[in-house]
């Protein structure tokens, strides 16, 4: 006899009775601008003999949620088109077993043995791409995945339907006067629909020196929310927190900043909590993102945000890493030769070790299950490849990695939304104009004079992290030319010019690693988060 059994662990998760069962739902809903009560959301799932229709209905809902819906022969279940509450799944024998907990279904089915290409995904991505985790029998649903688990008597029936796919189609007659206007329009319905989901609670802003969490800033001080909190972090006086109190500063905004040091990181890395906030995030798919999990620790220990309240980081699905050369290519009229996409997907997303060794886990381990999902062997015409670069960031890096960052809000016991994730906003930035995705030039053009419109500061700002990069190799370029003179000269100049390299990064989150560790992983070529998935492989695999 068949079995689906259940579990979810987070307090977030509110259960609903139907008139044909029940459901659960996680997070909110919307449809249509109007938020859906608990059953209203859990409708949408039912199903209908038109899948087609099936699939319009659920791609029409807003939101950030996950849903599950028990039927009279088994159950349905969805994430949102960015996967932010995620959903594990896995079978054994006659058993389904769903939960919001990856380890709870690791542990029912009885799975103990990594899977090594998973593994070689972790360690160099720091996820695990498609549907799988670092547990073979234990699976997960993509963005924009509804699962349909039936039992029909005969055993259970498992089918997995994609009802909405971040698929970039250029409109390239489309005028920037026109994206302007409608951006302009998708931007205030998603301001709106924010401020009807905080309901008064505090807002709190990670605002960055960069362009996404400057427009979610903007966009609060021109409606005139009353209650708004900003926040920096990092080593003190670093050039993103600088660039932050300005934006704060021009536009009226409360501003606090958390200072990060190697000495605070080192403090808390052997704790009890910090290792199970990694494990529990992971959803044994992905390391941790820890940027803003120390600052939002100190901010609730200091009570400088309240309980509950709604942190609205800049994540956004405007993405400025398409490769140059694919734009150049385009403007010639050639197409892109077989095997670029390979390097390309390898060169943004799979650099957590970049040594040959590293190289050849890629080719041989990674490879191979990319081919099956993605055409790296087949000569592409700029506009394909731009579709598949994207769409791989859209379901992997960005799902699993930047999205999944809110992990640190809930685990604080704050709420979570994000503004830049509006299904009308990415619907927008799905069309728009080829010379938008090169340097995202369009929107920064739009964020740029929407900050001076209502702070009145004409001066660009620009991107912090771009200036950093700038600073960066300028310094590198300065402490090169003294290369031949003596060795302590050398370090002096490195230790004064390179601020940031002495402290680790803008994080000063090395502190996080024990130094021994830290130099023997560096030399075989791992990054700052491939020693954080070693370390984590290490520890918990």
């Amino acid at each position: 006899m068949s079995s689906i059994h259940c579990h979810f662990s987070s307090f977030c998760w509110q259960q609903c009775e139907l008139s044909d069962g029940r459901g659960h739902v996680c997070g909110s809903v919307w449809l249509d601008g109007q938020r859906l009560s608990p059953g209203g959301a859990l409708n949408q799932l039912s199903l209908a003999e038109d899948v087609d229709a099936w699939r319009d209905r659920l791609g029409a809902l807003n939101g950030f949620y996950a849903l599950v819906r028990r039927t009279t022969s088994g159950i349905v279940a969805a994430v949102d088109r960015v996967r932010s509450i995620p959903l594990f799944y896995g079978v054994q024998g006659n058993d389904c077993y769903l939960s919001d907990d990856a380890d709870w279904v690791r542990q029912r089915i009885g799975e103990t043995q990594v899977d090594d290409e998973a593994r070689a995904d972790f360690e160099l991505a720091g996820y695990v791409t498609g549907r799988d985790t670092l547990y073979r029998r234990v699976k997960q649903l993509r963005a924009g995945e509804a699962l349909i688990v039936e039992d029909a008597g005969q055993g259970l029936s498992l089918s997995v339907e994609r009802y909405f796919r971040f698929d970039y189609q250029a409109m390239s007659e489309r005028d920037d006067g026109r994206c302007l206007a409608r951006l302009e329009e998708v931007l205030e319905a998603a301001c709106d629909q924010l401020v009807k989901t905080a309901d008064g609670r505090q807002i709190v802003v990670p605002l960055s020196g960069g362009y996404d969490s400057r427009l979610i800033a903007t966009l609060l001080a021109r409606c005139k929310y009353p209650r708004v909190l900003t926040y920096a972090y990092g080593y003190r006086d670093n050039q993103e927190a600088k660039v932050s109190r300005e934006v704060a500063r021009a536009l009226g905004l409360p501003w606090t900043f958390i200072e990060y040091s190697q000495q605070a990181w080192s403090g808390i890395a052997d704790s009890e909590e910090y290792w199970r906030y990694q494990r529990w995030a992971s959803g044994w798919n992905g390391i941790a993102n820890m940027q803003d999990w120390l600052a939002v620790k100190l901010l609730t220990e200091q009570g400088k945000v309240e309980p509950g309240s709604l942190f609205v980081p800049g994540h956004c699905c405007v993405t400025g890493f398409v490769p140059p050369g694919v734009f150049e290519a385009k403007r010639a009229g050639k197409v892109m030769p077989a095997g670029e996409l390979a390097e390309a997907l390898r060169q943004r997303h799979f650099t957590l070790n970049t040594s040959d060794e590293g190289d050849a886990l890629f080719r041989e381990r990674v490879l191979p299950h990319l081919a099956l999902d993605y055409p790296l062997d087949e000569a592409l015409d700029p506009d394909e490849f731009i579709r598949q670069f994207v769409m791989f960031g859209w379901q992997e890096r960005q799902a699993k990695f930047i999205v999944n960052s809110v992990r640190s809000f809930e685990f604080f016991g704050h709420d979570w939304w994000m503004p830049l994730y509006d299904r009308d906003f990415m619907a927008l930035w799905q069309t728009v104009p080829y010379h938008w995705l090169e340097g995202r030039s369009g929107y920064v053009s739009f964020v740029e004079a929407l900050f001076a419109e209502v702070s009145g500061h004409q001066a660009p700002l620009g991107n912090a992290a771009h200036r950093s990069r700038q600073s960066l190799r300028a310094r590198l370029s300065r402490l090169a030319a003294f290369r031949r003179g003596p060795g302590a000269r050398v370090k002096h100049l490195a230790k004064r010019l390179l601020p940031g390299m002495a402290r680790g990064n803008t994080l000063a989150s090395t502190g996080r690693f024990p130094p021994e560790t830290l130099e023997r992983l560096r030399a075989q070529g791992y990054s700052h988060n491939g020693v954080a998935a070693q370390l984590f492989l290490e520890r918990f695999c």
